[in-house]
């Protein structure tokens, strides 16, 4: 009884949603960070990285996700041996790798193809820019579009298009923001978008655009109020998403997350991350969802999630649902009218539980009408606690008192 009293306490006009990130069989290699990820079709991969906790291991593995399964699989490895820090996009079904540092400590040029068909990876034309680690990557239009990172003498803002029918690189017009690497890259529709990332100054918060057919860059909303390095960023469903990462000046890691639509120049915030915060996270996306996994705050992470954006659009639905019930106390008979509810949500989808105060009895109604009206005859005179659910979602919760008619 007093379990069932503190439960209902604890409930009381609670509104419990699901999160939109859901855990995931852990990535099959090592734990690791500064890995190198992508997507091709229904499959997504992660490979390469390193650890540099005490001691410095760099690895050479790839290995594919399968969502279908939840499984991992080991495929070839990267043919240039162990690399960390390396850039890729994906074109006509291969995925393009490249640059990084090698475990020498030297910078790389090299690019390879993986064909997922054949399991193989082919030599490609090398990168005419200068060797670099932490660049950016992605594709538009059947290109691959590479720039920023470290190279030798410091941080740069070159930028390179791959052309994969001459299999050829051409210099393109200069990122226009600060020098830096460690910074976020993705593409939506006919656009690229870079920001954020470890600067000779303090980590930014600044985000840009290119434009292909005029091969322009133009300054975009910042996102949020402070600035981050090592960052993860993806594109899903025409929004960007940016989170996480870390503050250099502070070293504090971090777990939000934003969202960037096109459309408006704005930034919104999301649901945080749900793993630890870190640096370093990798994503790639799959149809509607995307997913991340790997990175640092000193420990290495292995662990990998899905994030569903359908999940928060459906949060944002629930907290509107107008949920009315009358009267309380109920002496005749209790209404409940779900007349007005927003679109995309399902009345029958939504429960009506009433339990006895020691929760040993309970009764459920289902809404097949927009109103709802219960016989208090049905019940002894009371009090009792009532739930509304949505697919099993508590929205709300609270007491509720019924009397006979005398």
């Amino acid at each position: 009884m007093k379990f069932w009293l503190t439960f209902l306490f604890l409930t009381w006009a609670f509104i419990s949603i699901a999160s939109p990130y859901v855990q995931k069989a852990e990535f099959g290699g090592s734990a690791r960070h500064r890995s190198t990820a992508f997507a091709i079709g229904n499959s997504g991969y992660i490979g390469l990285g390193h650890i540099n906790s005490g001691v410095d291991v760099e690895y050479e593995d790839f290995w594919r996700y399968d969502p279908a399964s939840n499984s991992w699989t080991q495929i070839a490895d990267y043919p240039e041996g162990k690399m960390y820090h390396a850039a890729a996009f994906v074109l006509n079904n291969k995925a393009y790798v490249g640059t990084g540092r090698r475990e020498d400590g030297t910078y790389s040029v090299k690019f390879h193809a993986y064909d997922p068909t054949t399991n193989s990876w082919t030599p490609t034309a090398d990168f005419i820019g200068l060797a670099r680690r932490g660049a950016v990557g992605f594709a538009i239009n059947g290109k691959g579009y590479v720039g920023t990172g470290q190279v030798t003498t410091g941080y740069t803002v070159t930028f390179y298009e791959y052309n994969p029918s001459l299999d050829q690189w051409s210099q393109k017009a200069n990122f226009i923001g600060t020098p830096r690497t460690s910074a976020v890259g993705f593409s939506i529709g006919n656009y690229g978008y870079l920001g954020t990332g470890e600067t000779s100054g303090p980590s930014t918060n600044d985000f840009y655009q290119y434009d292909p057919s005029t091969n322009g860059w133009s300054q975009k909303a910042n996102i949020g109020a402070f600035g981050r390095q090592e960052a993860v960023g993806f594109a899903l469903n025409g929004l960007g998403y940016i989170g996480t990462g870390d503050d250099f000046s502070s070293g504090n890691n971090f777990k939000d997350m934003w969202a960037y639509s096109p459309a408006t120049n704005l930034w919104l915030p999301r649901h945080e991350f749900a793993g630890t915060a870190r640096r370093y996270l990798v994503a790639f996306t799959i149809g509607p969802k995307a997913y991340l996994g790997t990175g640092t705050n000193g420990t290495n992470f292995k662990d990998f999630w899905m994030y569903n954006p359908a999940l928060s659009d459906l949060e944002d639905l629930l907290k509107k649902i107008d949920l009315k019930l009358y009267p309380n106390p109920a002496v005749e008979n209790l209404t409940i009218d779900l007349s007005d509810l927003p679109s995309g949500i399902e009345r029958d989808k939504i429960k009506f539980s009433l339990f006895s105060m020691d929760g040993k009895s309970n009764k459920k109604y289902q809404f097949k009408e927009k109103v709802l009206k219960i016989e208090v005859s049905e019940f002894p005179s009371g009090s009792y606690v009532y739930r509304f659910t949505y697919e099993g979602q508590s929205l709300r919760s609270g007491k509720l008192t019924l009397k006979h008619k005398s």
